[in-house]
């Protein structure tokens, strides 16, 4: 309904050819170089969306144009604080469609709506902090998290340091303390953080490459038998293993000739390389589960740990770029003053997700896990979905982990509970019709399952 013209504007539009023009047709003012305030308000007050046709409106105007009708934001070229609180007030996911939204503006948005967060492209730091003390996940949406708003996260989840490109060490070193089984998650740790890993948890090992003998003496230290997950024990490391366990001298690897000389003298053991390479060969099929699958399966040449690592990094930023634009649908389906056609909008957003979501992790296991390049990724994705998991809040290196026969446990959506969520993990299990999903006791049970079916 056009608003009708105030007693001023009457009298203005009798010496005035542009508020009579304005008044007999607001899109008029699109004909008019320099309107005036004045103009500007009348033409609005009747014709909101008129606002698109001036150049620079006035604060005023501006307010007009937005009120009960803050989609108009997008024709503002450089709306004022005032203008952007007053539209987020209306509606918090429209901070997206504002160019450089001021601090307090972004921090409206994401106290109102904290998913506000996936749209802002350069969140100050205390926007940041709010999102991520709301809820830690929203970390994955921040392409360069403050090391302090890091901190936030991990400490009230470490499982958070998953979504961090480059965590400081710092921000390590909160995650191993917190949660030890979390080092495996964190992507070229620094050396203190090995070592405190390990002095945490010994296994923890077997997920050091080329570990200095600081972290070996911490590993073997915490239990002797965690010899068999290092390679090349310095002489040190073998001594003291020697010395702490008779029954894990026999998983050294590649023992020196002291070593085997003492092992004769102490125990009347005869300690040979060969028992080292039986141990190595033991530690790689308990650590990837590949052992005799590539010759089982016939698949092409094992990627390198680099090619991994590139197809790991590449799938995360795929994934986080299709929440996005999940996101940014989603919200633009709120301009439909049509229920249904909102909702259909919605729904055409989630299958599109979803689509792309299983392209991307077929071109991954292409690429990462050749061995199960065939694998119906479809059918995966829905029996995940099944479990209640959030598919799309998955990591590259939980997926890399799924399809590697391991157990894992993924996120779930919000308030939901399912396999996964009762203390158990899934798994990709082999069958007659292909590959599915299995509920596992424990991570470990699940693991030691994999390497024996798969």
């Amino acid at each position: 309904m056009k608003a009708m013209p105030t007693i001023l504007e009457h009298l203005a539009a009798l010496f005035d050819k542009d508020m009579r023009a304005v008044l007999s047709n607001p899109r008029t003012i699109s004909m008019i170089a320099n309107p005036s305030a004045r103009v500007q308000m009348a033409a609005v007050r009747r014709d909101r969306s008129v606002i698109c046709f001036i150049e620079k409106p006035t604060e005023k105007v501006q307010l007009t144009a937005v009120r009960n009708a803050p989609h108009n934001i997008h024709f503002i070229t450089s709306p004022s604080e005032r203008v952007q609180l007053t539209v987020i007030g209306i509606r918090p996911s429209y901070v997206g469609f504002i160019p450089n939204p001021t601090e307090k503006v972004q921090l409206k948005a994401v106290e109102k709506r904290p998913e506000c967060i996936f749209l802002l492209q350069k969140p100050a730091e205390k926007v940041q902090l709010t999102a991520v003390l709301k809820d830690p996940r929203y970390l994955s949406a921040i392409r360069e998290p403050t090391e302090k708003v890091q901190l936030a996260a991990v400490q009230k989840n470490p499982e958070c340091i998953r979504h961090i490109a480059e965590p400081t060490e710092k921000v390590q070193h909160m995650a191993v303390q917190r949660s030890p089984d979390i080092f495996r998650q964190i992507r070229q740790p620094e050396e203190s953080v090995r070592l405190a890993a390990v002095q945490a948890k010994g296994e923890n090992i077997r997920y050091v490459s080329a570990p200095s003998e600081a972290v070996q003496l911490a590993a073997v230290r915490n239990d002797p038998m965690n010899i068999r997950y290092i390679e090349n024990p310095t002489e040190k490391v073998q001594s003291v293993v020697l010395n702490a366990d008779r029954d894990a001298a026999p998983f050294i690897s590649s023992p020196t000739e002291e070593i085997k000389r003492l092992a004769m003298e102490m125990y009347g053991l005869r300690l040979e390389n060969a028992a080292g390479k039986e141990a190595a060969a033991a530690r790689t099929s308990e650590t990837s589960g590949d052992s005799g699958k590539k010759a089982a399966e016939g698949v092409a040449k094992k990627p390198s740990a680099k090619q991994v690592k590139e197809a790991v990094e590449k799938l995360d930023s795929e994934i986080r770029e299709i929440n996005r634009e999940y996101f940014q649908a989603t919200y633009e389906a709120q301009y439909s003053d049509n229920a249904a056609e909102r909702e259909s909008e919605i729904s055409a957003a989630g299958k599109n997700r979803e689509k792309k979501l299983v392209k991307a992790y077929e071109k991954f296991n292409s690429a990462a896990v050749p061995e199960r390049k065939e694998c119906n990724v479809g059918k995966i994705v829905k029996e995940l979905r099944k479990e209640r998991v959030a598919v799309e809040n998955m990591k590259a290196g939980e997926w890399h982990s799924l399809m590697k026969g391991k157990a894992v446990q993924p996120p779930l959506v919000s308030g939901a509970s399912g396999a996964a969520g009762k203390g158990s993990a899934l798994m990709l299990a082999r069958t007659p019709a292909g590959y599915a999903l299995k509920a596992a006791g424990t991570i470990n049970q699940a693991s030691r399952q994999a390497n024996a079916e798969m």
